[in-house]
């Protein structure tokens, strides 16, 4: 009689809602002390369309190169003094910008300089499990790569204040039950769109100059 592959484990399902118990996207999840694996050459796409950076949120793993190409009809200008990376992308239109690479781990957070409503973050890091939650508010976590004794794993979103700790029963780290988390805020588009923008307005009326 033929023995039986080991079993592998189920897939946890994370599902985070806002305090009005509608889904909450863009949580971030990872496994703390999990930050050791292999840095990767892959390319990401950080999206500039209708004045938004999309997606609002990207994981990568150290030494990326990430993308930003302008689908919109107006100049960007994209920049981030954050500490893990800081890079400056000047007006430009299309394909022109080249890419950037990240190197170190961190939280980058991303701005233009001409439309003050885009916002947008850029997590790099080594872990593996490293999962953001989609627009119903769930992430799926793998499993095999979770600790076999009570993972905690850390979930950040870009409106908390602090990141906080997600404990798992058993239930739940063997894919049994799902984990719920409610926070204590409700989801509100940080890149909603504002009615005018001084400097793009400045860029299409003065000295000729125009924004497109």
């Amino acid at each position: 009689m033929l023995s039986s592959p080991a079993s592998l484990a189920a897939p946890v399902v994370v599902e985070v809602l806002g305090a009005d118990g509608e889904p909450m996207p863009y949580a971030i999840l990872s496994l703390p002390g999990n930050d050791a694996g292999e840095a990767g050459a892959e390319t990401a796409l950080v999206d500039q369309r209708d004045k938004r950076f999309d997606p609002f949120v990207t994981i990568v793993r150290p030494g990326s190169l990430v993308r930003f190409p302008n689908s919109d009809d107006t100049r960007h200008h994209v920049y981030s003094f954050s500490e893990a990376k800081t890079f400056e992308l000047k007006l430009y239109q299309a394909n022109d910008a080249p890419p950037v690479r990240f190197e170190r781990p961190g939280l980058v957070t991303l701005g233009c300089n001409i439309h003050d409503n885009m916002k947008g973050y850029l997590l790099v890091t080594g872990d593996p499990l490293a999962t953001v939650t989609d627009g119903n508010g769930v992430a799926i976590v793998d499993g095999d790569r979770l600790p076999a004794e009570r993972p905690t794993l850390q979930l950040w979103h870009p409106l908390a204040d602090a990141p906080r700790s997600v404990s798992l029963t058993a239930a739940q780290r063997s894919g049994q039950e799902p984990v719920r988390v409610q926070l204590p805020f409700a989801w509100k588009d940080p890149q909603t769109a504002r009615s005018s923008d001084t400097l793009e307005r400045l860029l299409r009326g003065i000295g000729g100059v125009d924004a497109d």
